[in-house]
């Protein structure tokens, strides 16, 4: 859907300002760039932070604690499981979906993605990026030791994290739209933690937009 669309990435925004009904963004390594209209999907502490100056709305105002996430992805060799998802009742590994049963592409290995709990990831995120394979040997242990699968070797794995993954308080509003400055914002915090409240959030500002 973006193919046509020039993109720029690893371009961290610092600071944005509203002059002569234009938006001007400063990026790090002393980049700037003029758009006439502005839509931030970034966490709400960054939000806060850019944008606190032009977005009056008394969503800007509140107070919310975002939850971290940490997700490795592993590749192992075939196995007879037949399934296509885990939702595990543990306090370390929230889920694990086999990517294979989503027929996107095909694989001779079984392909993994395993997601801890917003509890144990709230307690090692700040450190995830130094602790990357310790993080994901604790995951992928617990993740065959609850799914009974025979432990095995991994072939790949893959490890990220999020320090502001999800906020299970949402908000009133879906998004945010002003027609005077052009600046909008939409992001999964304002409708809740699953992974459809980013769309959800866009679609409502997409109306709002186009009205």
């Amino acid at each position: 859907m973006i193919k046509n669309i020039k993109c720029d990435f690893q371009s961290e925004l610092e600071k944005i300002q509203f002059i002569n009904n234009k938006w001007k963004l400063d990026f790090k390594k002393n980049q700037i760039k003029y758009y006439d209209k502005l839509i931030l999907t970034c966490p709400f502490p960054q939000l806060k932070k850019l944008s606190k100056k032009y977005i009056k709305d008394p969503f800007i105002k509140q107070k919310i604690k975002m939850d971290a996430n940490i997700t490795v992805m592993i590749e192992i060799k075939k196995t007879n499981k037949n399934i296509s998802s885990y939702l595990f009742d543990d306090k370390i590994l929230g889920w694990a979906a086999k990517e294979n049963s989503k027929k996107r592409f095909k694989s001779i290995n079984d392909l993994w993605t395993l997601q801890s709990t917003n509890l144990w990831a709230n307690k090692k995120i700040n450190k995830n990026r130094e602790n990357k394979e310790k993080n994901s040997k604790i995951l992928i242990d617990q993740f065959f030791k609850l799914t009974g699968i025979k432990k095995t070797k991994i072939l790949t794995s893959l490890n990220h994290g999020w320090k502001y993954s999800s906020n299970s308080r949402p908000f009133k509003i879906k998004s945010y739209w002003n027609t005077k400055l052009n600046l909008g914002v939409c992001a999964d915090w304002f409708v809740g933690p699953r992974v459809e409240a980013g769309w959800i959030s866009a679609n409502d500002l997409f109306k709002k937009m186009n009205k």
